[in-house]
């Protein structure tokens, strides 16, 4: 059952925001992971983070590509390494574990937010050299990475949170690729979960609905199905996802680990609302 369709507990729910008001910094000192946090909302993620406490390890494709994310972040009295490794190859992430590792020697939340939509194409037309780049950067590579941080990740008891999406249920033209990898991203949250009960690790899934980001840019452009034509009035800034995944990582939801959640959920909703999380 979806979290929208759950009774909604008014009481608690103003228990939650007040909690939130009294505590600024709910994230002190943890070691967040996020994967994909040169823009978007990887990006938002990071920044949002800082300002509550958190230390990033922000991972991006290329070395130096999130060098003025990092300045950022300094600007709020925040602190964030570098680790750059590119997912679409899985010789990569024996080095990027350890890479993530020998910062601070641990991680309490991995936010696994890397993802592409490219290619997109019709069945038939698959170049299947970027089937397997796609793979492994929506899927493979993240459960590879997991896999290699498991021991860290049970020491910390950590929360890992998996950016899924609409298309993890709902077939689109051209979006085999990407439909797919989500699909088998959002079992692969159930899976996590179910493995890492006795380690205390908990996982959640969440899609952030349509956000103003560079996918968004990739889909419109692509022209392939009708989420191609959405009026730009429809998505949101990076920031509104970013909060919801602030308030899984602080431990709020933990209740709702294994799940789908969606930013349409009617809780999330209240919580923007409230713009606690600026």
């Amino acid at each position: 059952m979806c979290i929208r369709d759950r009774p909604n507990d008014v009481n608690s729910l103003r228990a939650l925001l007040e909690k939130y008001v009294d505590n600024m910094n709910i994230l002190n000192q943890k070691i967040v992971f996020i994967s994909g946090s040169r823009s978007g909302i990887g990006r938002s993620t990071a920044i949002l983070m800082a300002k509550k406490g958190a230390r990033l390890l922000l991972h991006c494709r290329k070395k130096g590509d999130t060098l003025d994310l990092i300045e950022e972040i300094k600007q709020y009295g925040g602190q964030a390494k570098e680790i750059s490794g590119d997912l679409s190859k899985l010789s990569n992430i024996t080095k990027l574990a350890k890479s993530i590792t020998e910062v601070w020697g641990r991680v309490d939340i991995m936010i696994n937010n890397a993802a592409t939509i490219s290619p997109m194409s019709m069945l038939g037309n698959l170049d299947i050299i970027e089937l397997e780049k796609s793979m492994n950067v929506n899927l493979t590579a993240q459960l590879a990475l997991i896999s290699e941080l498991w021991t860290i990740l049970s020491n910390s008891k950590a929360r890992i949170i998996n950016i899924l999406s609409g298309a993890s249920k709902n077939p689109r033209k051209g979006w085999s690729i990407y439909c797919t990898s989500k699909a088998a991203f959002h079992m692969l949250t159930k899976q996590i979960n179910l493995e890492g009960k006795e380690e205390g690790i908990k996982c959640f899934g969440f899609s952030p609905g349509l956000v103003r980001t560079n996918m968004q840019i990739e889909i419109r452009k692509s022209k392939i199905n009708e989420i191609s034509f959405l009026p730009e009035n429809n998505m949101i800034d990076p920031i509104e996802p970013a909060k919801c995944i602030l308030s899984i990582a602080s431990g709020e939801f933990d209740n709702f680990d294994g799940d789908f959640m969606d930013i349409r959920d009617e809780i999330f909703n209240k919580i923007i609302s409230h713009n606690l999380f600026k």
